[in-house]
């Protein structure tokens, strides 16, 4: 009797021991971000350079009046997206999915290294006040960022973002294509390029996402990248 009952005790510890190991691989097995081809990437909607590219230092400033340079690209994952707040179509769609985006890692909690930022290309009209509310309109934790146009034209050569000067304005580089003579009023739209582009967390231009893409898709492109780097 004493036996039996020794025996059913170790089956009874074996089988609940399986079921523990069997559930944890479950899990971890679920929470698993697997890294994905250059050609899976592409497949999303991104572009991944395989030797990321260095950035020269800049000075802008962000929605309250922090500078925003160089150093605050360290430690964080950046998506970088240029645009302005009377931006008629691509910004706000944009944006939209970056929140959405954005709002997925929240609840998973991977949201406290990755910052997103737009650099306004129209910084006659792209107020600190204007800033603010645009870019909290999408979600609080957006910066949005303004200075001088020249600097503005410098980091989006750099990145590789083409864009209009806004009138009124000298294009700083042969990047920031003339827009011709446009009255300087309040209704005129500035061109640019609307790529997202990643920062790593040393500050170098990783890569980007295509202007089409949607949240589902950043984010497993993002997770993925993130897992490989």
């Amino acid at each position: 009797m004493n036996r039996n009952i020794k025996l059913t005790v170790i089956l009874c510890l074996i089988f609940v021991v399986l079921v523990f190991f069997l559930t944890y691989y479950r899990v971890t097995r679920n929470n698993r971000v697997e890294t994905l081809s250059p050609e899976a990437l592409r497949d999303l909607g991104a572009v991944m350079y395989e030797r990321p590219v260095s950035l020269s230092s800049f000075s802008l400033v962000d929605q309250y009046g922090e500078r925003f340079d160089t150093s605050r690209l360290k430690d964080t994952w950046t998506l970088f997206f240029f645009g302005f707040t009377h931006c008629p179509d691509i910004c706000p769609l944009t944006l939209t999915e970056l929140s959405q985006f954005y709002r997925a890692l929240e609840q998973s909690g991977e949201y406290q290294d990755t910052q997103v930022v737009m650099v306004s290309v129209d910084p006659q009209r792209d107020t600190a006040e204007e800033l603010a509310d645009y870019m909290g309109s999408f979600h609080p934790d957006f910066i949005g960022l303004n200075g001088d146009f020249g600097e503005i034209s410098k980091l989006a050569k750099e990145l590789y973002i083409a864009h209009s000067t806004p009138p009124g304005m000298v294009a700083a580089d042969p990047h920031a294509a003339h827009t011709g003579s446009v009255d300087a009023g309040e209704d005129y739209v500035i061109e640019h390029s609307g790529n997202i582009l990643v920062i790593n967390p040393e500050g170098l231009y990783q890569g980007f996402f295509d202007t089409a893409i949607q949240d589902d898709e950043i984010t497993a492109a993002y997770k993925a990248i993130r897992a490989a780097y």
